[in-house]
């Protein structure tokens, strides 16, 4: 019988990648880099035999290895985690960009390269690896610390960056012109899309899904996951955009589900097997010939990268207001680069714009990082602690005083908070609206076979995106009065503003169906006729839309108590979720009893007991078995406290003494002195610690007797207890 290549192959890698996993575990390192030195083994470049034969099918499960990577970050992370940390995450990933666009095109020129190299290396230079920092912090078990927030976000917002970048470096390449209107054109249409995949999947993905795992069906809560996740990532890939953004936002979308942590439980699997092949491809990569022959080379990069990165991203996230030692953590969290850079390597080899050795740098670049990544984030802490302790006290002093000064700035809320949310809002319907005239141009304007087709079509999308014209134009009604009330001119030009823009803006999405000399005076006319009849009409299906949105966010009891009252994490602090483990050392003890705030210095901000939350508990609530608590501290006191809230004392020697246990069975006798008596009033779970479990008479059997049960002579009794205890039980019996 043939068998397919692709079967041994599994077989050949994921044997390996178990033994070096083990290999790794026992001498206490990340297991990623064992899964790197496993690729390697059965690499194409390790003689004497090619081992790995379907190169191909390997590549693209491992690329599913990156789908299901990013799936599970999105569960863990979802885009309201993203906001909380968005102008750190903007800052860091930003200056981070910039710097090494202009200090990759520097170092290419002085090593004598191309201004197509050395821009492109920029590039490559300029974006970590998300999926292999995911993998250490987990494997590091740092996921829940604040710095790793840090990481998520700063990574996230990288990724978009680097999908302008594959614009911007496409037109460079084949116009040898940079253009920054093709640059903004491609921004504006990275966030319609975008924000399109958000909106419409937090209305309709999280109802469906947990309509679906109300049913209590395992398998077809599995399927419809990961359809959602592998639909968004074709729907990606289709437009030009990468995979893991299209897993990445359908795991957040789904992040909002009441049944998330199922979803988890189900996807961890395959995140583990996809994601091991993944890593070992990497390890496939490594050609030690090239490794060698550009060995000064590879050298420089890999340090320039790895400094480079602890700079311009720790810079980047002190000045968004982090302490120090979060800032340093997060800069050597990102010193690497990863599978982003092999992309925009392939694009410059695709268009013929960059020499050949330029690939094979990269990924070794990326390799050499892939295995100093795990290190430079265990020892992050200590090295953090360790300079900010030399650092001269005037300097430590400015810093806090600067990172109190920025707390205070986002916690005391900014004036113009309210005219923000209103543009928020605005341009949020103005997603949506734009998303549906794209939407009938592609999918209605084919189906109507007329020369009015244009109209026709015109009308139906106008009718359907109706409801968020309106939006658009009153979306700031309510807040008009009291922006007068201040006699603010610039809230009140904002406001007057909104409906003379979104007229100009149906113009303009108008166009794309017929002349904008016909449609300009036509589209005001009949908003104003429409909306002067309809006006009630469209408000109430615009506020029932809202409201129905909004409730996506309120099913989820833990996380939306959780995300209010993270703005109560002032500092270096911040809130984390932990379940309390029924077999850990404080169950049934007060706060009081517990003295966690004088033992680590947290405190327990909320406690979650079902559909219950109690917020500010007192000191005489009692910590019950799976409460999650809603705890406020530094990662380092934290971590000081999970043993005795999460990890139970001797939890792995639990069940040591249950083979000492045995199940006997005996006949009762004349003599016996239990004959005539309850099983209750016989004491043998009193007297022996044992347990009747079952009971033969005559030729019935009763399994479980209940304790009322009278025992009679010729009764064969089955008994479970411990061995010694049982011995004594059949002698006093017999």
């Amino acid at each position: 019988m043939h068998l397919a290549p692709l079967i041994i192959d599994l077989a050949l890698i994921l044997g390996i990648a178990g033994i070096m996993s083990f290999i790794f575990q026992k001498i206490r390192q990340p297991v990623v880099l064992g899964y790197i030195i496993a690729g390697v083994i059965v690499g194409p470049y390790t003689p004497p035999a090619k081992l790995v034969i379907d190169i191909p099918s390997i590549q693209t499960l491992a690329e599913l290895g990156v789908i299901f990577l990013m799936f599970t970050l999105g569960l863990e992370f979802s885009f309201r985690k993203l906001l909380s940390v968005g102008l750190t995450a903007a800052l860091g990933a930003g200056f981070e960009v910039l710097f090494f666009l202009f200090v990759g095109f520097g170092l290419g020129q002085w090593l004598g390269w191309s201004s197509m190299d050395s821009l492109f290396l920029g590039a490559m230079l300029s974006v970590s690896s998300t999926t292999i920092i995911i993998k250490a912090l987990e494997e590091l078990k740092l996921k829940n610390h604040r710095f790793a927030s840090l990481i998520f976000g700063i990574l996230i917002v990288e990724d978009l960056i680097a999908i302008l970048l594959l614009v911007g470096l496409t037109t460079v390449a084949t116009t040898q012109t940079f253009s920054v209107v093709a640059l903004l054109s491609a921004g504006l249409n990275l966030l319609l899309v975008v924000g399109s995949w958000f909106i419409t999947g937090y209305f309709i993905v999280p109802r469906l899904v947990s309509y679906i795992g109300k049913s209590g069906n395992k398998e077809m809560l599995t399927l419809v996951s990961i359809a959602l996740c592998l639909g968004l990532v074709v729907l990606a890939s289709h437009l030009g955009y990468s995979t893991a953004l299209g897993a990445f936002i359908m795991g957040s979308i789904l992040a909002e589900t009441d049944i998330i942590h199922e979803i988890e439980e189900l996807m961890a699997p395959l995140k583990d097997l996809f994601g091991a092949i993944f890593f070992v491809s990497i390890g496939m990569l490594i050609d030690p010939k090239i490794m060698w022959e550009y060995k000064e080379t590879i050298a420089l990069l890999c340090l320039v990268t790895i400094f480079g990165k602890i700079f311009s991203t720790s810079f980047g996230a002190l000045i968004s207001g982090q302490s120090f030692k979060n800032s340093l953590q997060v800069g050597m969290g990102l010193a690497q680069i990863g599978e982003f850079s092999f992309i925009i390597a392939s694009l410059g080899v695709g268009l013929n714009a960059i020499s050949n050795k330029l690939y094979p740098i990269g990924v070794a670049v990326s390799l050499v990082t892939t295995f100093t990544t795990p290190y430079m984030i265990k020892y992050s802490g200590k090295i953090a602690d360790t300079i900010e302790d030399k650092l001269p006290w005037k300097l430590r002093n400015n810093l806090n005083r600067y990172m109190v000064w920025s707390e205070y700035r986002k916690t005391g809320g900014s004036k113009n908070k309210d005219i923000i949310l209103i543009i928020a809002r605005w341009a949020l319907n103005g997603i949506i609206v734009t998303f549906i005239f794209n939407l009938g141009l592609t999918t209605i304007a084919p189906l109507i076979e007329s020369k009015w087709s244009a109209v026709i079509t015109w009308f139906i999308t106008l009718a359907i995106a109706s409801p968020f014209i309106w939006g658009m134009i009153f979306t700031s009604k309510k807040n008009y009065l009291r922006i007068r009330k201040e006699k603010n001119f610039f809230k009140a030009i904002i406001v007057l503003s909104f409906p003379i823009l979104t007229a100009v803006w149906i113009g303009y999405l108008s166009t794309k169906y017929f002349s904008l000399r016909y449609i300009l005076p036509v589209t005001i006319l009949l908003i104003i006729v429409v909306y002067l009849s309809l006006y009630r009409k469209l408000e109430s299906y615009y506020k029932w839309f809202e409201r129905t949105f909004l409730e996506t966010f309120e099913d989820k009891k833990t996380e939306t108590k959780t995300h209010v009252l993270t703005n109560l994490a002032p500092w270096d602090s911040h809130l984390v979720n932990i379940e309390v483990h029924p077999n850990a050392n404080l169950v049934n003890k007060s706060l009081m009893q517990a003295q966690l705030r004088n033992k680590y210095g947290i405190n327990i901000v909320a406690i979650q007991r079902g559909m219950e939350t109690i917020i500010a508990p007192k000191p005489q609530e009692v910590l019950l078995p799976r409460d999650t608590l809603i705890v406020l501290g530094t990662d380092d006191q934290l971590d000081q406290a999970r043993p005795d809230l999460e990890i139970p004392v001797n939890i792995a020697n639990r069940f040591s003494s249950s083979t000492n246990y045995r199940l006997k069975h005996m006949k009762l006798t004349a003599k016996s002195p239990v004959v005539g008596l309850t099983i209750r009033q016989s004491g043998i779970r009193e007297k022996y610690h044992a347990m009747v479990v079952g009971i033969e008479r005559e030729h019935a059997r009763i399994i479980n007797p209940d304790t009322d049960f009278e025992l009679k002579i010729n009764d064969t009794l089955w008994i479970v207890g411990e061995n010694s205890m049982l011995e004594t039980l059949l002698g006093d019996f017999s």
